[in-house]
């Protein structure tokens, strides 16, 4: 497979985008999508950590792994067998939460996955008006 190459490709590339976006007036969510295990979270979280680096507090993540709908949920639809399908997700309520993120000025808090109960916690990422940029990703954010 021939490699394609463009301006701005790459991990410096996307630094580079996620920078202007933090120079931007309004807060920005930039998303990265892609299959499982395709590295998505790895790449946010390399990227967070470089913008934490080198603007401090002003980005954070929100991943749409958070949106998971809870295994009580999955196990009473009897959908916890297919967990992680698209269907299985509060898909609404991350679009909200994504619009809330780009319109409000006060602090905004979204849930976070935690794989070590395989369930989300809500209201533990904090967002800030300090915050400008919030990385979000996940295998369906192309989904219509």
């Amino acid at each position: 497979m021939q490699r394609v190459s463009w301006p701005g490709a790459g991990v410096e590339g996307l630094l580079d985008r996620a920078l202007r976006l933090l120079d931007r007036p309004r807060r920005s969510v930039l998303g990265i999508a892609g299959a499982p295990a395709s590295g998505k979270s790895t790449l946010a979280a390399l990227l967070l950590a470089e913008l934490e680096r080198k603007r401090p507090g002003r980005a954070v993540g929100v991943g749409m792994d958070a949106f998971h709908l809870g295994h009580r949920v999955l196990v009473r639809r009897g959908q916890a067998e297919i967990k992680g399908a698209p269907e299985t997700f509060d898909a609404v309520g991350y679009v909200h939460l994504l619009q809330r993120i780009r319109t409000e000025t006060a602090t905004v808090y979204a849930p976070e996955f935690d794989r070590n109960i395989e369930d989300s916690l809500a209201h533990v990422v904090e967002i800030s008006p300090a915050v400008g940029l919030v990385v979000t990703e996940g295998n369906y954010l192309l989904l219509d």
